[in-house]
């Protein structure tokens, strides 16, 4: 039985010295593909690009996570549209509301989900979701 791991944060420095035995280890033990999470702009072009170098094996999604909002910037969805429209990349995000921790203002996380979605919507692609204590105001947007 395979498994397909949804979540994986591949491109995270802690991976640095041992990306390729993680991709090789998760093969042997049955969990392939993996899709490699999209957290920023460059660690959503980084996923890309290291996915395209396995293909069926490695995808990807391009994405800001909630801890990044603040980063988004008025050039950002050009940069995700274009990341999404490669055949590796199935999906936008990793986006939503973290209240828990608040390493983004509300306000912006709020607006950078919105984006999100609007561009998920436009290019037909789905969603990789996250929410920490932020469910009112996360179902409020998924609703509208």
């Amino acid at each position: 039985m395979n498994l397909i791991d949804i979540g994986v944060n591949l491109m995270h420095k802690s991976f640095s010295l041992d990306r390729e035995l993680v991709v090789q280890r998760a093969a042997e033990a049955g969990v392939t593909p993996l899709i490699i999470t999209g957290t920023s702009e460059d660690a959503s072009r980084a996923g890309a690009s290291y996915a395209t170098r396995h293909p069926g094996r490695l995808y990807a999604t391009a994405g800001i996570h909630p801890h990044e909002a603040k980063n988004f910037a008025p050039e950002t969805p050009a940069s995700l549209t274009g990341l999404a429209r490669q055949d590796c990349v199935l999906a936008i995000g990793e986006c939503g509301l973290d209240y828990n921790r608040d390493f983004s203002p509300r306000e912006l996380q709020r607006e950078c989900f919105t984006r999100q979605l609007e561009l998920a919507a436009g290019l037909g692609k789905p969603v990789f979701l996250h929410e920490r204590d932020a469910f009112e105001d996360f179902a409020a947007i998924l609703k509208e």
